[in-house]
């Protein structure tokens, strides 16, 4: 089958799941033990090796090998790293060489309970998705998102500079856009193996290897519970748990407060990591580009440049954080506090705690500046972007074939969802699979979408 048959196929499909709502059930996580270094996890007694599964893994020898680049390793060294290595690695290679780097069977079970059974969901559904991989022109569609992202970035910059030229904070604002959207679209490209354009994010004053940690080693991997450091890295500013001891503060005055804790987060995570001293050169030289910019078009003014880079940085920093109106992790049906599923596969996990946008999944351009198709996204987190919308057909199939029910949700809902579940504090009894595995009449019959699969 040719490229564009697929695509109109996936458009088909697209068009369809945005006019009828499909419903999923999504999974929890238990909650489970270990200590916090630096902004990553540590195994007590094995601080020197990998653990993948049970098993104990030396890979220092391996780390200047290792085709994703080195630092995923580094900073993997002494933890558990099973999701992530079962998530960023699609293909059999990986599982090949780790025999040669075994050690010992770990002598403690592991502290998460997540499954990756061979005929469970998430490697039956990883099963179906390399063999569509294998059918795509993968460098022709990843070509398309590095030409989005180097147009973003390049808009973003001239934009600086008119604004400076004009002194107008007017263009200024348009710009901090442009960079959020900038950073945004990095984030495709830091979840791959080392490339260049990952490094675009530390032009809104982040660190690659900062969410590397926080992002890919920690939200995606335990997404909504108390391992993730996005959910809980804001207390006890913003506490999104349903806890019942939450107090009206946290509950309804952070919704006032909310967006000035946004707006300071890039520059707080920057002057946090000059604190310290662990700003990496290439993130201070990155992040410097943009002021000798302002003070060259502006003439040379130097306070007209500093504060103008502090608004752009501010609005690119709010809106960095304000994009759950294509998708959340809020309006879910499991947040640590509700009650988990049974199945632990860690596939259902990520769809239980994931909520796209129903008007614009399968857009590559959205899909890039403002994490669309995210629940796709999060099981398959190296796939990139634009590569995704190919992916619904088999996604739909497995789906139907596990009794999963998937949700899309409406633009407002997923816009007020940060704002509700701030306020949320009664924890949902009923496990997120309860309804599909008895039959509930009020999910949605699949039915409806039983000639989509057939594509």
């Amino acid at each position: 089958m040719n490229y564009l048959s697929i695509d109109f196929k996936i458009e088909c499909i697209i068009k369809e799941i945005r006019t009828c709502q499909l419903h999923c059930c999504l999974q929890p996580c238990k909650e489970n033990n270990w200590k916090m270094n630096n902004g990553k996890k540590t195994m007590h007694s094995h601080e020197r090796l990998w653990r993948i599964h049970d098993g104990l893994y030396d890979l220092s020898g391996y780390i200047d090998k290792h085709p994703g680049g080195r630092q995923w390793l580094e900073i993997t060294k002494g933890t558990d790293c099973t999701e992530a290595f079962e998530s960023h690695h699609l293909g059999k290679k990986a599982e090949k060489i780790l025999p040669k780097f075994f050690v010992k069977v770990a002598s403690a079970p592991r502290g998460v309970d997540y499954t990756f059974l061979k005929d469970g969901f998430y490697n039956s559904l990883k099963t179906e998705v390399k063999c569509v991989l294998k059918t795509l022109p993968i460098k022709k569609i990843e070509a398309q998102s590095k030409i989005i992202m180097d147009a973003i970035a390049c808009t973003t910059l001239l934009l600086v500079a008119a604004a400076a030229y004009g002194s107008s904070y007017s263009i200024a604002t348009v710009s901090g856009v442009l960079l959020a959207f900038t950073a945004n679209a990095g984030h495709n490209f830091f979840h791959k193996k080392d490339n260049w354009r990952m490094y675009y994010i530390h032009l809104s004053l982040l660190s690659v290897r900062d969410w590397r940690i926080y992002h890919c080693l920690s939200h995606h991997v335990y997404t909504n519970t108390l391992q993730d450091l996005e959910l809980t890295s804001f207390e006890p500013f913003f506490d999104f748990t349903p806890d019942p001891k939450k107090n009206w503060i946290q509950r309804f005055l952070s919704w006032v407060y909310y967006p000035f804790i946004h707006a300071t987060m890039c520059h707080a995570e920057f002057f946090s990591r000059c604190y310290h001293e662990i700003l990496s050169m290439s993130e201070l030289l990155i992040a410097l580009v943009i002021p000798p910019l302002l003070f060259v078009a502006n003439g040379g003014y130097i306070i007209s440049a500093i504060l103008m880079w502090t608004w752009i940085i501010c609005v690119a920093s709010l809106f960095q954080n304000i994009t759950d109106i294509v998708a959340t992790h809020r309006s879910v049906d499991f947040v640590q506090g509700d009650a988990p599923r049974r199945d632990r596969d860690w596939g259902l996990a990520q769809i239980d705690t994931t909520k796209d946008n129903q008007r614009l999944i399968g857009n590559h351009f959205f899909a890039l500046i403002m994490f669309g198709d995210h629940t796709l996204h999060h099981l398959f987190p190296t796939v990139d972007h634009g590569v995704l919308k190919y992916l619904y057909p088999v996604f739909l199939r497995t789906c139907e074939k596990f009794n999963v029910k998937w949700e899309t949700q409406s633009s407002f809902r997923l816009a007020t969802a940060e704002f509700r579940a701030l306020a949320r504090n009664e924890p949902n009894r009923n496990p997120p699979h309860h309804a599909t595995l008895h039959g509930n009449a009020t999910m949605q019959d699949y039915s409806e979408i039983s000639h989509l699969q057939k594509t």
